[in-house]
């Protein structure tokens, strides 16, 4: 008599972070500046460059550079460039480690896989990490437990804002360049910090720095716009990360205890 066949082996189990859905890997391009609105840009590279790249462009106004189209969020990174990305993340997180050692709750914005907040847990061991990114990624990312509570979308979409007003200790933007509007997700996660909080920024793209004249601060303007909020920078003024710490909360004055008066 024949032996019967062995049942297959079940299929394994489909990854937390398997591949996402592909995206557009570029938005539009835009014809104004992100920062300032101007349209008078100025592109970086020569014309022939091909029309799917992205190319460096400066506005004659405000000065800002920034690539157009900017990179959409599933844009694929070379090896070097993650490699890149893997060492500046640890930086980032030792960086912060020195200006804030305890965090209660800690953002990151445009999180991805949340390859940055599985990198700074090793020094911020009793910390919660969120994850925000405009794709399903961070969903995967929270089911194998790199953050704790993920969110889907920009930090700037308005029910957002007011969900996370003053939520978080640390919040972390390592990729503005991303960003469609980054002067208004740098005020949103402002509004995202409690009174005392950090902002942590990786400011500037390798690429865009060299838009700049040698001898510039590309991060001369993100510094003047925390100022202008209550934020003091903490890192020096050549430096391209930035740690911020936002003001810290007024302490309540005591009312006036009326004088007693003698006979």
């Amino acid at each position: 008599m024949s032996t019967p066949p062995s049942p297959s082996a079940p299929p394994p189990a489909a990854s937390p972070l398997s591949v996402a859905p592909p995206a557009p890997r570029h938005p539009p391009r835009r014809a104004d500046c992100p920062w300032c609105g101007s349209r008078r840009l100025r592109p970086r590279q020569p014309a022939t460059a091909p029309a799917a790249r992205c190319a460096l462009v400066v506005c004659r106004d405000c000065r800002h550079a920034f690539r157009n189209p900017p990179p959409g969020p599933d844009h694929p990174d070379g090896t070097l460039v993650r490699a890149g990305a893997a060492l500046r993340h640890l930086l980032a997180a030792r960086a912060l480690l020195g200006r804030c050692p305890e965090p209660e709750s800690w953002l990151d914005v445009d999180t991805g896989d949340a390859r940055f907040p599985h990198t700074a847990r090793r020094f911020f061991p009793y910390t919660s990490f969120d994850g925000l990114d405009p794709t399903h990624r961070v969903l995967r990312a929270r089911a194998a437990e790199r953050v704790e509570e993920a969110y889907v979308g920009r930090l700037t979409d308005p029910h957002l804002t007011a969900r996370l007003r003053a939520r978080y200790d640390v919040v972390s933007v390592l990729r503005p360049e991303r960003s469609p509007d980054p002067r208004a997700e740098l005020h949103a996660a402002l509004r995202a910090l409690r009174p005392g909080g950090h902002l942590l920024l990786d400011a500037v793209d390798p690429r865009v720095l060299l838009a700049h004249p040698p001898g510039t601060r590309p991060t001369a303007r993100l510094r003047a716009e925390l100022r202008e909020h209550g934020c003091v920078p903490l890192t020096p003024a050549g430096s391209r990360r930035i740690i911020a710490r936002t003001a810290p909360a007024r302490p309540r004055t005591a009312p006036a205890q009326p004088r007693s008066t003698s006979a």
